[in-house]
């Protein structure tokens, strides 16, 4: 029996079982192809098909995207595992975090001499050869006797969650097993371009930017990120709550309330803290910056650090960014023609700084009010003068940028970076990318707030990925300090929010379609929480309403 494939406007055949990496060979693109998606669903090149219709749909994923760079990552992390458990058995790796384009992985014990170089050289060889990694669908309890012996307890755990009976993928490369969340490359031939260097308690492997997919930059580090990822992944750690495999399992004890308490309240003992060192600085201290990418929960953390600032006898004066705006005949047009207003020049850069400069000398100034149906910046009527306790609090993906404050010295002001740095993984071996968890959280606000459904946002989030790359992340190593937004359980109460909404979106979605397969097999590893026991400050509140401070619209 054949299988009959429709790519774009062309038509090919597979027999029965065959797979897409000899096609995609064929296939002419400007960077490699390293993933198939057959009938909407991402596909390994290596997986062997069978016809699911009369005609199957079929795309590609060039490695020059940000998904092909994930399954480039995905393929190296399985090369590295493999070829550190031949060149150095003795040694136990862990994946931490990514550092830019690079993953730090954490060593169990101290590294012997020349272990970095001798994983490097093992790969290496490994790559030259093009040694290809297997693949294998079989039923979920054969791939727990297969893995066992390969996989820790947190994997195992994993299973945990796969319904009695279903079928798993698990790859193998040199006689090892492993199990990934994600598509891998055929062989190790496809990822060329790496290398490692000691980092802190382990290495790092660093890999290609995504769009330069043969081109291998100089490892960039974040320090402060760093310190921010560290931080949390160790208080992870301290309350055994790491991984998905260990929150299930104090959510199906009925320990829930209990985590979602302790993450609340190290929340609120950060911002207390960052609050005494905006109190320490008062005497020069007169505003302070909060920037981060999108659903980072910018707005709520600006809200709860003003009540912090306010137990600490200062005034905390919040100054909105969007009411800055040119108007909109003004702002700057991307290439397409459609206006850019996340670029630094769609705000009133004169305007903002002559009103900075005038409150900081003791001026009385009337603040102006965008009206976003109009397009226009209308007069407010709202006028402020500083009381000498009081600091200026601006919000903002551009805060961290000194044009947008160039009329303020140094001194005088603090810039603060906001993400949600997750310390969750899936296992010791597969992340839960963080970018994931914040398409989540805008897609529940999205729906919750701008009655936008999810298909749009996912239809909307690349573009939103050029403007955090453009405007935000090159910015990042300047700010003095970085709050961390995750929340260790929030994938639990997520879930409840998002998967219906990516239920909702039909194949006829193209890449949006794709992009929910992907999430729901991600949120399919999670054991469910209701929402009710959140409290109505939380920063997850911003997304899921029921907050106690104003919504964002």
């Amino acid at each position: 029996m054949s299988i009959i494939l429709s790519y774009r406007d062309r038509q090919f055949t597979l027999p029965d079982g065959g797979t897409l990496a000899p096609l995609a060979k064929k296939i002419e693109s400007s960077s490699p192809l390293v993933e198939g998606i057959f009938n909407g669903r991402p596909c390994d090149l290596s997986r062997p098909l069978t016809a699911e219709r009369a005609v199957n749909s079929l795309d590609f994923v060039e490695v020059n995207t940000e998904t092909g760079m994930r399954t480039y990552v995905r393929t190296l992390l399985f090369l590295f595992l493999v070829a550190a458990q031949q060149a150095a058995p003795q040694t136990e790796f862990e994946v931490r975090n990514t550092l830019g384009s690079a993953l730090y992985l954490c060593a169990k014990g101290k590294l012997a001499k020349g272990t970095i170089e001798a994983i490097e050289a093992r790969m290496r060889q490994l790559v030259a050869e093009k040694a290809p990694f297997g693949l294998q669908r079989m039923k979920k309890e054969e791939a727990l006797a297969l893995c066992g012996a390969h996989c820790g307890p947190d994997t195992l755990a994993l299973f945990d969650a796969i319904p009695a009976g279903s079928t798993v993928t698990v790859n193998s490369l040199c006689g090892r097993y492993g199990y990934f969340f994600g598509s891998l490359c055929p062989d190790a031939g496809y990822v060329p371009y790496f290398e490692l260097l000691p980092y802190d308690e382990g290495l790092v492997i660093n890999y290609p930017d995504v769009g330069s997919w043969n081109v291998l930059p100089p490892f960039d580090d974040k320090p402060l990120l760093q310190s921010c990822y560290e931080e949390t992944e160790e208080w992870a750690k301290l309350i055994r709550c790491s991984t998905v495999g260990q929150l299930n399992k104090i959510i199906r004890a009925g320990y829930a309330d209990e985590i979602i308490q302790v993450a609340e309240a190290l929340h609120e003992k950060k911002l207390a803290s960052l609050a005494d060192t905006i109190d320490r600085r008062k005497e020069e201290l007169r505003l302070v910056l909060i920037a981060g990418p999108s659903s980072s929960g910018k707005t709520s953390t600006a809200q709860r650090l003003s009540i912090q600032m306010a137990v600490n006898g200062l005034l905390p004066v919040p100054i909105s960014l969007d009411d800055y705006y040119k108007n909109r005949a003004d702002t700057p047009r991307l290439p397409d023609g459609s206006y850019d207003f996340e670029c630094l020049e769609a705000i009133d850069l004169d305007l903002f700084n002559e009103h900075l400069e005038r409150l900081l000398k003791g001026e009385k100034v009337e603040l102006p009010k965008f009206n976003f149906r109009t397009g226009l910046r209308e007069k407010s009527g709202k006028e402020i003068k500083l009381d000498p306790k009081a600091v200026l609090v601006v919000e903002g993906i551009h805060g961290l940028n000194d044009r947008l404050t160039a009329a303020v010295p140094r001194k005088n002001k603090m810039k603060l970076y906001v993400s949600a740095l997750t310390p969750m993984n899936l296992d010791a071996h597969n992340r839960i990318n963080t970018t994931d968890v914040r398409l989540l959280r805008r897609m529940v606000r999205d729906n919750t707030f701008r009655n936008r459904d999810a298909a749009t946002t996912l239809g909307q989030w690349q573009e939103v990925r050029r403007g955090e790359e453009s405007y935000i992340f090159p910015f990042q190593d300047s700010a003095d300090v970085a709050f961390n937004t995750s929340l260790i359980y929030e994938l639990a109460v997520l879930k409840k929010f998002a998967r219906p909404l990516l239920l909702d979106i039909k194949e006829e979605a193209g890449e949006s379609y794709t992009q929910a397969r992907r999430l729901l097999d991600l949120l399919n590893f999670v054991q469910p929480v209701e929402p009710e026991v959140i409290p109505n400050n939380s920063i997850l509140r911003e997304f899921i309403g029921g907050s106690v401070f104003k919504a964002v619209n």
